[in-house]
């Protein structure tokens, strides 16, 4: 049975539910599967905190830090472009927070993501320079690193869609 997700490995939309996950059918990868941590816990409950850049060394970089801080989850975003620094800092509720990580992983399968996106040098497109790090930091001093560079996961648009609420508060001028 066909379903609406895109498998996170090629972006084949040939894809379908198996008992507790989905198979591609096209790059014959599994994913949607629960992820565990070093610790046994499930990497959606495991997720203590994240840091996210997007940009370029020459024009600068858009970052999103967050951590867990007792019952709230701090968040820090700020604009580096052209040399300023635009930065707001502030909190979300646990509940946010926890709806923010199950996206991240039952609906965007970071999980499954490649560690790295790297373009291949075809001769066919030019880059833009920009590059992005996402690290997610576990709660057992375990950190998962994704990056690329002018190259991105197929749930891309979904994660800048999760994030942009965070970039919004920026004071654009």
């Amino acid at each position: 049975m066909a379903n609406q997700t895109v498998c996170p490995h090629c972006g084949s939309k040939n894809t379908e539910a198996v008992e507790n996950h989905f198979k591609c059918n096209d790059c014959n990868l599994d994913y949607g599967r629960v992820e565990y941590s070093d610790n046994g816990k499930p990497l959606v409950e495991a997720v203590c905190g994240l840091r996210f850049r997007y940009g370029d060394i020459v024009s600068g970089s858009v970052r999103l830090r967050m951590a867990e801080d007792g019952d709230v989850c701090v968040f820090e975003v700020y604009d580096a472009n052209q040399g300023g620094v635009d930065k707001v800092a502030d909190v979300i509720s646990m509940d946010e927070w926890k709806a923010f990580k199950e996206t991240l992983y039952h609906k965007l399968y970071l999980a499954d993501w490649d560690k790295e996106y790297i373009p291949v040098n075809d001769g066919q497109r030019v880059s833009e320079n920009n590059d992005w790090e996402l690290g997610v930091l576990l709660d057992d001093d375990e950190e998962m690193i994704y990056r690329g560079y002018d190259e991105f996961p197929a749930y891309w648009k979904g994660f800048l869609n999760l994030i942009d609420p965070f970039f919004s508060r920026l004071n654009r001028e």
